[in-house]
């Protein structure tokens, strides 16, 4: 480098008498920070500045008085993040006069127990504080099955104090004088020792076992450890001498950033030990990254180093070790990395931004402050993994709904900078929030969306601060919202983003629905979708649906303006109701517009069936509802189309019914196995009745007149008694031993007999015998699991809370054939129950 410039370089560190970043550096002498970093670099070299060894670097004179002595605590990953509390409880324990106080760390095998004790001895050590001498390690479940023995170990003993005490030996409170005992599973000591020992803890005196007289004195600190609730475990009077709890979580429930920080650096351990670079094939690493180990850290770190060992078998003549079998998607780890936190972060930056941040009361002035600060994720070693994720499914979420990506890329950069200090950053500005949800709601949207599937711990912050940098961006002036609601995977969604695309802008929301949902279900959808918006000027929702007149009549009521439901969608006409609301046209001409322009309906009435027809659906499941069609149609009409449904269906169809007259007009008749209580015009017929000796058959001929001749009902009537007799069961069953599992429900229907207090008539009996049959096969074969209409803990059957009564008398059957019944299957068992 040039003379002038070294001279401008050391200037300009010079000044700062605490320090200065590679790009602070950059910004205050006019050159990019890559080419700094190069020149501060061989200063370094030549040993004219010295670098720090925590990011985000800083670089500093060697002339100045700097020592590199850094708080040893934060080695522990989280010391400023989820355990930033933790250790400021710690810290203020051992400070205590004149020795600190004792201290209990609480969590599962393997979070880092011991080695946050060694911290806490190598902290004490850096402060040069009392008691800090040496530290004694004592496991008490070496000696838990034997008291007096580990008695003798904690406290020593005298010659002769028990047969083999030939000589007087010291305890462990002896040796660890002027220093620290640490003693883990405190759990595993006797009531009689922990007795001792908090006597210990009140005096710092103890008497050796066998000892009468003489007094023994120890300056100890004292640090425990326990993998047990301590309430439940340690004696009240011995835990109300512990004066801080230090509870550690498992390894799963750290924050994300802190789990990749701990894979890195057990990784990183490796490496530097066989001296090569690692490339971590990115599935392995994630895999890591989520897994929930009963071992924890300890288990990981198991696993990290069998990994390792294992590439190492193949590749011990490689300078890069490659681990998995993906050699092109990796995580890197350098083994020449500092052995420190990868992601740290100085307090001067944290605070300069939480004054700006909470120091302004203006949108926009935030905007461009936080977007202008100097600030890059390289000064905090580049960007994580975690980040590149979060990056990732940024871009891949705004080309779903845009189609494109030219929208975000441009904060990227800064988003994830600032999502590294999420933890020292107070982002939660309540204002400022409330601001950009008034006057920019349509961008505030548009950030939830796309930060929608994000880590639950970053979403809060990505979606302030995209909504934040959006502003601009997206058009607020689009009078009404666009919807649209299409069956399939993609549907929707595809077409939402060309439409937005070829818009250029965030026009069109999507809703895709599978190819299998009612009505009922993609009015709860759009609901939803509604909740979250201001309909006041008005809604537009370009569906697929078929008939419009049930989904217009149950959404208009939740929409404050206009409403707008069009039985059209596609690229083209969403293209040109995109057009019509980008260029402001009012919610009549664009109505106008479309009745002109295409042939489509807008609100139109049609029917459930152009054929006369009869409906076949059953609660017991929708394969009894198709052999019921099969037992049936010798005997119908040709004339009329029998159409099968499931159950749920059903219901949907008679709510439409309902607010929709007319919609069941060509249905002669509706033939359930339970009784319905939707009112409707349509004859219903529950076919148990046919098994009640008190019906009266006449009755049931004249409910079938329109469908059945006379002289075919005796015919029909004894095959329904056959079909639901057990010997009809038996030929239902796939693959059940009909004789065991009938034997199994008729003991399950005394039993709810017993526990409800009710006796059941022949007709519920067949029909819990058929169900729960039938029912526990379906189950074995893995049954769709429904959306249950109701709170099953609030359903009662004569007084007795029906969900956990049913649970317990089905939990020996589940025991039986292994499987887990659903809460759809119990909702329909209660409705056959509760008739």
């Amino acid at each position: 480098m040039k003379e002038s410039t070294r001279r401008h370089l050391l200037q300009g560190i010079g000044e700062e008498q605490v320090g200065i970043t590679t790009t602070e550096l950059a910004k205050k002498i006019g050159l990019s920070r890559s080419v700094t970093s190069l020149y501060l670099n061989e200063l370094a070299k030549d040993k004219e500045v010295i670098k720090s060894e925590t990011y985000p670097i800083v670089w500093r004179l060697t002339s100045h008085d700097f020592h590199t002595l850094q708080d040893v605590f934060e080695q522990f990953i989280g010391s400023k993040g989820s355990a930033k509390s933790m250790i400021k409880t710690c810290k203020a324990a051992m400070s205590y006069p004149p020795k600190g106080l004792p201290v209990l760390i609480y969590g599962n095998s393997g979070v880092g127990k011991t080695y946050l004790a060694h911290l806490i001895f190598d902290y004490l050590n850096q402060q040069q504080a009392n008691c800090s001498d040496n530290i004694v390690v004592f496991n008490c479940a070496d000696y838990a099955n034997n008291p007096e023995l580990l008695s003798s170990t904690l406290f020593g003993h005298k010659k002769g104090a028990y047969t083999g005490a030939d000589k007087d030996k010291k305890g462990l409170l002896s040796k660890a004088d002027n220093g620290i005992l640490f003693l883990d599973e405190v759990h595993r000591l006797s009531y009689e020792n922990q007795e001792k020992l908090f006597q210990f803890m009140d005096s710092g005196q103890f008497r050796l076992i066998g000892e009468e007289d003489k007094v023994e004195t120890a300056n100890v600190r004292l640090i425990f450890a326990t993998t047990e609730d301590p309430k439940e475990v340690l004696l009240p009077t011995f835990l109300r001498r512990i004066s801080a709890v230090l509870e550690l979580a498992d390894y799963h429930l750290r924050p994300l950033q802190e789990r990749e920080t701990i894979l890195r650096v057990l990784f990183l351990k490796e490496a530097k030990l066989l001296k090569k670079d690692m490339m971590i094939d990115r599935l392995i690493f994630d895999r890591f990254l989520h897994e929930k180990m009963s071992g924890n850290i300890g288990q990981l770190a198991n696993k990290v180093k069998l990994y390792c060992a294992d590439a190492l078998h193949y590749q011990e003549d490689k300078d890069v070790l490659y681990i998995g079998d993906n050699h092109d998607d990796v995580v890197k780890v350098i083994y020449d990395e500092p052995l420190n936190q990868l992601v740290d972060v100085s307090k001067e930056m944290p605070e300069k931004l939480n004054v700006l941040l909470h120091s302004t009361s203006d949108v926009l002035e935030l905007r461009e402050t936080l977007l202008g600060f100097p600030l890059s994720k390289d000064d905090f070693g580049g960007e994580t993994y975690v980040l590149k994720q979060i990056r990732e499914k940024i871009l891949a979420n705004t080309k779903q709904i845009m189609g494109k990506v030219d929208s975000v890329t441009p904060y990227l950069e800064k988003l994830t900078t600032y999502l590294l200090l999420k933890d020292c950053i107070k982002f939660d500005h309540q204002p400022i929030k409330q601001m950009i949800s008034m006057d920019y709601p349509r961008t505030a949207l548009f950030a939830k969306k796309i930060t929608s599937k994000l880590p639950v711990e970053y979403k809060k912050e990505a979606r302030f601060l995209l909504s934040l940098f959006l502003i601009g961006s997206i058009k607020e002036e689009i009078a009404y919202h666009a919807l649209l609601v299409a069956h399939g995977d993609t549907t929707a969604s595809s077409i939402q983003a060309v439409s937005n695309q070829l818009c250029g802008n965030y026009v069109f929301d999507a809703i895709n629905m599978p190819l299998d949902a009612s009505i009922k279900d993609i009015v709860l959808e759009v609901k939803s979708w509604l909740s979250e918006r201001d309909t006041s000027e008005g809604v537009i929702m370009l569906v697929d649906m078929g008939s419009l007149v049930h989904f217009y009549k149950s959404l208009k009521p939740e929409i404050m303006g206009e409403l707008l439901v069009v039985n059209n969608l596609t690229t083209s006409f969403a293209l040109e109701i995109g057009q019509q609301l980008l260029n402001h046209h009012t919610f009549y001409d664009i109505t106008k517009n479309i009745k002109q322009k295409f042939i489509t309906d807008i609100q139109y009435f049609e029917g459930f069936s152009n054929d006369r027809n009869v409906i076949i659906s059953s609660i017991l499941g929708y394969d009894i509802a198709k052999k019921l069609k099969k037992l049936f149609e010798p005997f119908i009409n040709p004339e009329i189309k029998i159409i099968v449904m499931h159950f749920n269906e059903l219901l949907d169809i008679l709510d439409r019914e309902n607010s929709d007259k007319g919609y069941l007009d060509t249905t002669e008749l509706i033939i359930t196995t339970s009784y319905l209580d939707n009112k409707t015009a349509v004859s219903s017929v529950n076919l148990l009745d046919i098994l009640d000796e008190d019906t009266e058959h006449q009755a049931m001929k004249y409910t079938f007149r329109n469908t059945i001749h006379e002289k075919y009902m005796t015919d029909l009537t004894n095959k329904c008694i056959y079909f639901f007799s057990k010997e009809g069961l038996s030929e239902k069953l796939n693959f059940l031993n009909p004789e065991i599992i009938i034997k199994q429900v008729e003991l399950i229907i005394e039993k709810c007999e017993r526990r409800f207090g009710i006796k059941f008539n022949v007709k519920i009996k067949f029909n819990l015998t058929m169900h729960l049959a039938l029912m526990i096969e379906r189950t074995i074969l893995g049954s769709v699991d429904y959306p249950v209409p109701t709170d099953l803990s609030l359903l009662k059957v004569n007084d007795n809370y029906f969900y956990s009564n049913i649970k317990d008398l089905l939990s020996s059957i589940e025991d039986f054939y292994r499987i887990s019944i659903s809460d759809w299957e119990l909702y329909v068992l209660h409705e056959i129950i509760a008739s």
